[in-house]
């Protein structure tokens, strides 16, 4: 579970690309969950950890309301920013973590929706908040497949931490949730998707920095010239070189996970 302060520093990174991207699968994904859940103008949703408004901003222009629970300040700054740039006034931002968000209003949201957000302590209770603040739906966007980025960090992992090459890790992917959701008696509907994962770094210094802020996000690392040039060597060997920028390009898959309300858990 990254921290707030991870989440601060790393937001305009982050934002830059996840909003660079092409997002022709954030307008198939609202396509699709328009139909399922017959959103329209009178619909209410609360999302979970919006980022920079990837989705936020997209289905504000759909919907009656948006309240989103947002921890990091730096992301916070950035939907501000898009809502201001955009003109859209109806979304309500709560500074705080889903484990310590509880719902405050006369009437549930109509959906309760996450987009690769659950870093949470204890997914059961998670999971059991979305259900029972929901009023109609709940909908949880994640990986499909481990991490795309998830082998260059074990390679700088055991390059500067000296990780055990033989010691797997396990990133969030939809299994465990389904599962989860299973064992609380909830059988979701899920689809998986191609999804084009996409990084863009001006060089090589900008996207060391980028990956050792998530080992940083675990405790303070000190590395000397030697350690941070050999971050360098896996960078250049994992990223393609471009005219004016550095590139990681990979395939993924995305899971959409989705349920009707059907009573409180």
């Amino acid at each position: 579970m990254e921290s707030k302060n991870f989440w601060d520093t790393f937001s305009k990174n982050y934002a830059k690309n996840v909003l660079n991207k092409k997002n022709n699968e954030v307008k198939n994904n609202i396509k699709y969950l328009k139909n399922e859940f017959k959103i329209d103008k009178n619909t209410s949703i609360l999302e979970i950890g919006p980022g920079p408004g990837t989705y936020t901003m997209p289905l504000a222009r759909e919907v009656k309301e948006i309240t989103v629970v947002e921890q990091s300040t730096g992301m916070i700054d950035i939907l501000k920013n898009r809502m201001k740039e955009e003109e859209i006034d109806n979304i309500n931002i709560i500074n705080k973590r889903w484990d310590d968000f509880k719902l405050d209003a006369d009437s549930n949201p109509d959906i309760v929706f996450s987009s690769y957000s659950l870093g949470v302590d204890d997914m059961e209770s998670a999971l059991k908040k979305m259900n029972n603040y929901a009023e109609k739906y709940c909908c949880i966007l994640t990986f499909g497949t481990r991490q795309a980025w998830r082998p260059i960090y074990n390679k700088i992992g055991e390059s500067i931490l000296e990780h055990d090459p033989k010691r797997k890790e396990y990133g969030m992917t939809y299994i465990l949730i389904y599962n989860i959701l299973y064992q609380l008696g909830i059988y979701a509907d899920v689809k998986i998707s191609e999804k084009p994962f996409l990084q863009t770094f001006e060089n090589l210094d900008e996207a060391a920095e980028h990956y050792l802020d998530r080992f940083r996000a675990r405790g303070d690392i000190k590395l000397n010239n030697e350690q941070y040039s050999k971050i360098k060597e896996i960078l250049s060997n994992e990223l393609t070189k471009t005219e004016d920028s550095w590139k990681f390009e990979k395939n993924s898959k995305e899971a959409l996970i989705w349920w009707k309300k059907e009573q409180n858990i």
